[in-house]
């Protein structure tokens, strides 16, 4: 069982770093209202499950205290890290794995935008689930 974890855990973690090269831009979706530090925290004073937007994409679990639980919804594989607010910005960290940071931008309908250049719009639209 082990073996056959380790390819979809290989994946995930490629799933969740940045690029090497750091490609264009994604603009921002029309009428994204960009939020501030007090704001992000205020959205995670609760556990928070966000889905992207990508089919069989990720679900992020924050937790309060400043962890945070990444998974695949096609796969069971799960990592753990944690967040944290840097300049207006929210922040994330798989276990080990270099920080990925950005604005974080409020959609509307429970949908905000995590601005990462390295990730397409329906990567970084995130979704509040129950």
């Amino acid at each position: 069982m082990q073996r056959h974890l380790a390819p979809i855990l290989a994946l995930a973690a490629a799933a969740l770093l940045p690029a090497c090269a750091t490609p264009p831009a994604t603009p921002v979706p029309a009428g994204a209202q960009r939020m501030e530090a007090k704001e992000i925290r205020t959205l995670f004073a609760y556990p928070t499950r966000l889905d992207n937007g990508v089919r069989g994409g990720l679900t992020y679990r924050f937790a309060p205290d400043g962890t945070v639980e990444f998974g695949m919804r096609m796969f069971s594989a799960r990592r753990t890290g944690t967040w944290r607010v840097d300049d207006d910005g929210l922040c994330v960290r798989a276990e080990t794995d270099p920080w990925i940071c950005g604005p974080l931008h409020r959609l509307g309908s429970g949908r905000f935008y995590f601005d990462v250049p390295q990730y397409d719009q329906d990567y970084n639209t995130l979704t509040v689930r129950e």
